[in-house]
């Protein structure tokens, strides 16, 4: 059995996973982007280089020599399953055409749950929808992307899901009281509890709502709020905290990931206000992966794919609230805060959920996909 997987790049977070794929389907991987992609922080590492990677940007090949380099090789190579990531408009379709014309079975891998609202969304829905419903198989991120699909008309038993999975190992390292100490005299904590952010500053993350929210507390009740990421929206953010009186904010430019397990270890909950636009809505959220490892109780707004998909569940191992609702999240914030007994229990109901988030769970369902095919393929 060999397998291409097409996907735009190698993030850290997947080198494991595919690690997995390589040896358990006889993974070759085809990047076909050079990783600008918008919603990517380009200070964070890559891998893939020990990978059998096919070179399609050897040389520096513009988008169409990229194209084209990816239906030569499909065309040419003898691949039992193409498995493709939906995060290239034009590599689904050169894959899936490529799949027809070739009659290799093709898994699309997705964690789309909602279908953007830009007018040029709205003209290839029909396309999309089509291109799901024609899949062999597809893998999905949640149990969230698995029923969007299935309200398309995708058939259920051709969904698997691979639930979204970071590096638990990089996250749940010990940090000592003494560097908590040290960090929180370094920003100023005081004896406030703690809330972190971690993200992009863009307006679909809802960092906006995260602070009116932190605005609607009494002042001395006011955790010290740590937002860790860059974006277009710092500035603005930053006034905001100025006009408002936000004095117990703190920003941080960047942190390098493999050192964000320290900020979650100090952090007594972790917020997540992302909001639904016309071209995003948060497929998942690693982020609350992340932070579970350190029994950080997480508040998430319901367009989280995290708090969709079977990850946190709401009063269980964290919080889940209206997306947008500044008042709801304030109340969240509130109750975990206040209440240590509330707090620890979402805290080891955290961390023991997150224990069982492995890749190996995870490759499950692109190994569970590829043998579905394959039983099919045979009785065909």
């Amino acid at each position: 059995m060999r397998t291409a997987l097409v996907t735009n790049f190698c993030p850290f977070y997947r080198v494991k996973l595919f690690r997995i794929l390589r040896e358990r389907l006889n993974a070759t991987f085809l990047f076909f982007s050079d990783a600008t992609e918008r919603n990517w922080e380009s200070l964070n590492p890559r891998g893939g280089s020990e990978f059998a990677v096919v070179p399609l940007h050897e040389g520096g090949a513009g988008r169409w020599r990229v194209l084209w380099r990816l239906a030569r090789h499909l065309w040419t190579a003898d691949y039992d399953v193409l498995i493709q990531g939906v995060s290239g408009r034009q590599a689904v379709l050169v894959t899936a055409c490529i799949a027809r014309l070739k009659r290799t079975p093709l898994i699309l891998w997705t964690g789309m749950w909602h279908h953007p609202s830009t007018l040029f969304h709205r003209l290839t829905f029909p396309l999309v929808r089509a291109l799901y419903r024609r899949a062999d198989a597809l893998v999905v991120y949640g149990t969230h992307v698995r029923d969007y699909l299935v309200s398309l008309g995708v058939a259920p038993e051709r969904v698997f899901i691979a639930y979204n999975t970071a590096d638990n190992e990089v996250y749940n390292r010990a940090v000592g009281e003494d560097e908590i100490a040290r960090m929180r005299s370094e920003l100023d904590a005081g004896a406030r509890r703690v809330a972190l952010f971690v993200g992009r500053l863009e307006r679909e993350k809802g960092v906006d709502v995260l602070l009116e929210a932190v605005a609607l507390m009494a002042p001395a009740d006011r955790p010290l709020l740590v937002v860790n990421g860059r974006g277009p929206r710092m500035d603005e953010l930053k006034a905001y905290c100025a006009a408002r009186g936000l004095s117990t904010v703190r920003f941080l430019a960047y942190v390098p990931n493999a050192e964000l397990y320290r900020y979650y270890a100090l952090a007594d909950v972790v917020v997540m206000p992302s909001r639904t636009t016309r071209e995003f809505k948060e497929p998942w959220g690693l982020v609350a992966n992340e932070a579970m490892n350190q029994g950080c109780v997480v508040i998430a707004s319901d367009a989280v794919g995290a708090a969709r998909g079977g990850l946190i569940e709401d009063g269980e191992n964290g919080l889940v609230v209206p997306e947008g609702d500044a008042g709801a999240l304030k109340e969240a914030l509130e109750r975990v805060l206040r209440d240590d007994a509330s707090r620890a229990r979402l805290s080891a109901a955290a961390r023991a959920t997150i224990a069982g988030w492995t890749y190996e769970r995870m490759a499950r369902g692109f190994i569970d996909a590829v043998a579905f095919v394959a039983t099919r393929r045979g009785r065909e």
